[in-house]
């Protein structure tokens, strides 16, 4: 017999989609890890996910979606993360998990738009993110939902974000 604690985290695990179900396991774990029921959890927490990323990280979840790597990269989040269930958390979390993207557009994607929420939000310190290509046509196609269109031209730029600028943030060419 498990102790409750141990249960609770394989429940989680299997709620995440992180476990693995034994043989050894309690029959109440099999049938849960069975059950129509997990499957409708995860879509529905899947789901919410979905609908919270895309009003609070638009840039990152435009660029991620045209990208075709929205559903890998929410679904890494749920796996990796212990989300808060208070929605003004999950994008700031998810911009943070996203700053070591083996694509390195949207990893600069989703470091600015990081650093913005967090000076909107009152941060007085001044962030700076290294993009790999001309940061315009990225962020207005992103801004105003349009395709990206062809790869843009490596190129070295930066963006520096803080209160103190005029639109809180100025592009320049390295």
């Amino acid at each position: 017999m498990m102790d409750l604690a141990t249960h609770q985290r394989i429940l989680l695990g299997l709620v995440k989609s992180t476990y693995r179900v034994r043989a050894d396991d309690d029959p109440y774990v099999h049938r849960v890890a069975a059950s129509r029921d997990l499957a409708e959890a995860r879509r529905n927490i899947f789901l919410w996910r979905i609908w919270v990323l895309q009003r609070s990280c638009v840039l990152t979840f435009a660029l991620l979606k045209q990208r075709r790597r929205l559903e890998e990269a929410v679904s890494q989040f749920i796996a990796r993360y212990n989300i808060s269930p208070f929605r003004e958390t999950q994008g700031p979390a998810f911009l943070e998990g996203l700053h070591m993207h083996d694509d390195r557009l949207i990893a600069s994607v989703a470091q600015f738009e990081l650093a913005l929420m967090k000076v909107q939000h009152g941060d007085t310190r001044s962030f700076v993110v290294d993009w790999p290509c001309d940061p315009h046509p990225v962020l207005n196609a992103l801004a105003n939902d349009l395709p990206l269109g062809e790869e843009p031209a490596p190129d070295a730029y930066r963006i520096q974000i803080s209160q103190e600028l005029p639109y809180r943030f100025e592009i320049h060419r390295l």
